[in-house]
């Protein structure tokens, strides 16, 4: 179908328009499901640590905020690329090529992963360097190395997982990741708590579930794509007979993404590093307020995920009319859904805050400003969503420069300055992020606009 009169047709635009959301619904809801179950993990340890220790729960923010979820982000970064390649495969019909991308990037995962686990081995030094008190660095470091022992199982699980969301398979991933929350359950209440006969371990029992957690997805996840009967028509199993140059293309698009997330959770870190300068309230807060948040993030991910399969199925089909319509229905749907979130956070936000932790000084030091971070929750997920739709075009640098611009060089000194020399503390952090994250979404609007001139 051709740029020509039928696409500017009522009946046409109707049809498309019921195609577009009725797809998003069927890709992104298990993808969202699968993002909360990964979500639930870290909301299950944040209530659990909450409910044993404040200062154990600000000690396990300060890990997983800082290096840890760097670490994850870059590695989900450079493996970004199978989603796309797999469902432009698709798109043209060719399965035993979506299968060549999942073999062909099989060792390159696991290199990930151990890469990951080495940049955040001398976590210790990372956190001093990043002005946290001795106490603070010693804690917060013995977490990160528990944790990054379960990096390159993460790595291996996001790989099948991608390879699924990009052969219309994404219910695979929420099934696994259901089976590995109930696991999470039980280990975390043993092993935090001391019960069962196993040692009271507080924080760092947290982190060792979550390393054991992540290993079992990995398996699982793993021996789906392996050996599932319906999975066989992709050729999984066979060689993917590539050179390295041959698919450069997609890890230069790995390579953009993981710069572009690294950018924007370095400054995310850098919130979490600002409200450790606060006091260890602030810290613990700050990692609670993002737990609230988490289940709109997780869903807008999911969204963006499903809008990029459509919008790349579309443009490899060199559609215009089509590839514009599937960005806007993702950015439309992300916007109603974030924005009813928002609604409901605002408006029980006590409740909420209390399902993480006892502690009354976190519930009423975030009270006051919760307009500022649920309205920067909608513009975070828009900002998410449109960096994917973007990928969609399979562009590769231009949601990454964007992204740093917003991050670096706009949310950071924001948060720093109405933080410090303002003097909004905590407040003022959250009015920074808000200000970045508009601030990206709308220059990736305006960078899918000028995308969508030039489908042809």
């Amino acid at each position: 179908m051709t740029d020509t009169n039928p696409h500017l047709s009522r009946t046409w635009l109707k049809e498309r328009l019921k195609r577009h959301f009725s797809e998003l619904a069927r890709l992104a809801l298990p993808a969202v499901m699968m993002r909360i179950g990964i979500l639930g993990l870290g909301m299950v340890d944040t209530a659990l640590v909450g409910h044993y220790a404040t200062e154990h729960l600000a000690w396990l923010n300060l890990a997983n905020q800082s290096v840890i979820m760097f670490a994850l982000v870059v590695g989900l970064g450079l493996l970004s690329g199978i989603t796309v390649y797999v469902a432009g495969a698709i798109g043209a019909d060719n399965p035993i090529e979506a299968g060549r991308v999942w073999r062909r990037n099989l060792p390159f995962t696991m290199a990930v992963g151990v890469l990951l686990v080495a940049m955040a081995w001398p976590a210790e030094y990372w956190l001093t360097l990043l002005g946290q008190t001795p106490e603070k660095a010693e804690q917060g470091g013995r977490l990160i190395r528990i944790l990054a022992l379960g990096l390159p199982g993460h790595m291996l699980f996001v790989n099948c997982t991608m390879f699924l969301e990009g052969i219309k398979r994404a219910e695979v991933g929420f099934y696994l990741m259901l089976a590995a929350n109930l696991v999470n359950v039980a280990l975390d209440y043993a092993l935090i708590f001391g019960v069962w006969g196993l040692p009271e371990m507080g924080a760092a029992g947290s982190a060792w579930a979550s390393t054991g957690v992540r290993w079992f997805m990995a398996g699982a996840a793993f021996a789906y794509v392996w050996w599932a009967p319906s999975i066989r028509p992709y050729g999984v199993r066979n060689p993917h007979g590539q050179h390295w140059r041959d698919w450069a293309d997609q890890r230069q698009m790995g390579y953009a993404s993981a710069v572009s997330l690294a950018a924007e959770v370095l400054a995310f870190s850098a919130l979490a590093i600002f409200a450790g300068w606060l006091g260890t309230v602030p810290l613990a807060a700050h990692g609670v307020v993002y737990q609230v948040l988490g289940v709109p993030l997780m869903i807008s991910i999911g969204i963006g995920v499903a809008a990029s399969v459509r919008v790349g199925i579309a443009f490899s089909r060199r559609d215009r009319a089509d590839t514009v319509l599937a960005g806007i229905s993702g950015m439309v749907l992300n916007f109603v859904i974030t924005g009813l979130f928002a609604l409901v956070i605002y408006l029980f936000t006590a409740p909420l805050l209390e399902i993480f932790t006892k502690d009354g000084r976190i519930v009423l030091l975030l009270l006051p400003f919760a307009i500022v971070y649920t309205a920067g929750m909608v513009f975070d997920a828009s900002q998410m969503v449109a960096s994917m739709i973007l990928r969609g075009f399979k562009e590769t640098w231009w949601p990454t420069v964007l992204q740093a611009f917003s991050f670096a060089f706009v949310m950071l000194p924001a948060c720093y300055v109405l933080a410090f020399p303002v003097g909004h503390g905590l407040q003022g952090l959250m009015e920074g992020m808000l200000i970045g994250v508009t601030v990206s979404w709308l220059l990736q609007v305006a960078r899918f606009v000028q995308l969508s001139r030039r489908v042809s």
